[in-house]
């Protein structure tokens, strides 16, 4: 077998995959690290990692080492990574994000920097490629750094929409989950349109739910929970979570589509829900401060729709899962145990 050349670098030290290993003494992301490139240098046929948690508990999925490795080879062609070509590891490798790095880094022989996994993240200038969460992207930009790197791949949660712009040139945003080891389409800043990853092809199911099947990856007919607009069996249109959509009175609302609307607005706010005797559901917007109302009594007029919601609570930090992001479950539990804090838009 040919000398696997990839590098890794770290505390200002190159290493090869071999040598990184078998180094001691090391802080707990970096043990995550090892244990990526472990599994790729054995001959382990499987893999397991948790889910995120998004809509319930995380529970354990096993990936097949076909199926890490056709998920890694796509990226790596996808991006036109070759070997030599340097990368930034910013994202916690017990993860899928993290992990597909590392996997990546190994079978296609890059340079990977080894960063601490942080919300605002040091990322190396000249790089080629960068996987990173929205949520650092934002702290980047708001801290006024430039990202001099090629290509940013964003993925984990949503973007806002103030910085969904094609302002920022080489940054595009994944779609994927555990299930498909990392992102299997994608679209760049600024563009509403989802493309294909690889043999990668689509489908809808009766709840109109996006269908996946990935030959490479050895997927045939993944049904997801995720509601979209299919323009054809390569590309689709994002609308929002089948477990997030809120049923006021047969009119189905997606939170992700308001919480747009209120970011253009420079509002942050959430769209939740609460139990209703006549109507099921009704929405409750969960706004951080006071002095948010009259921005979203304003952006709330460029909303169409008859279920408008008319109700609000304050919630100065919103329950996040341990990915960062937002937890729907625990916030709409709050919001059912806290009837004292709502009030009239």
């Amino acid at each position: 077998m040919a000398e696997n050349k990839s590098l890794f670098l770290w505390n200002g030290r190159s290493y090869s995959a071999a040598e990184f290993v078998d180094l001691q003494g090391v802080t707990e992301y970096v043990v995550a690290v090892q244990s990526a490139l472990k599994f790729c240098i054995s001959q382990a046929t499987e893999w397991t990692l948790e889910t995120s948690g998004s809509t319930g508990s995380p529970k354990a999925i096993a990936l097949t080492r076909a199926m890490i490795y056709g998920s890694a080879r796509a990226t790596l062609d996808r991006f036109e990574l070759v070997p030599g070509s340097t990368a930034a590891l910013v994202l916690p490798a017990k993860y899928i994000g993290g992990f597909m790095m590392v996997v990546r880094a190994y079978i296609g022989q890059l340079t990977l920097h080894l960063c601490e996994p942080r919300a605002l993240p040091h990322v190396p200038e000249g790089l080629d490629f960068v996987p990173m969460t929205p949520a650092q992207f934002v702290a980047i930009q708001e801290a006024g750094k430039q990202l001099k790197v090629n290509t940013v791949l964003l993925g984990g949660s949503a973007l806002p929409a103030r910085y969904d712009t094609s302002s920022y040139p080489g940054v595009c945003i994944g779609y994927g989950m555990t299930e498909t080891a990392s992102h299997i389409a994608l679209r760049p800043l600024g563009s509403a349109v989802y493309t294909a990853v690889g043999a990668t092809e689509f489908s809808l199911n009766v709840d109109e739910c996006l269908c996946v099947s990935a030959p490479h990856l050895g997927i045939a007919q993944l049904q997801t929970q995720d509601r979209v607009r299919l323009l054809d069996k390569k590309r689709f249109h994002y609308e929002g979570r089948l477990d997030h959509v809120i049923n006021s009175g047969g009119i189905k609302l997606h939170p992700e589509k308001f919480e747009s609307v209120c970011d253009v607005h420079g509002i942050q706010a959430v769209m939740s829900s609460r139990e209703h005797e006549r109507y099921g559901q009704v929405p409750v917007m969960v706004l951080r401060a006071m002095d948010d109302v009259k921005g979203l009594k304003k952006a709330l007029r460029h909303w169409e729709g008859t279920a408008m919601p008319k109700e609000a609570c304050i919630v100065a930090e919103s329950p996040l899962l341990e990915n960062g992001k937002l937890d729907r479950l625990k916030l709409q539990s709050f919001i059912k145990s806290h009837p004292d804090r709502l009030f009239r838009l």
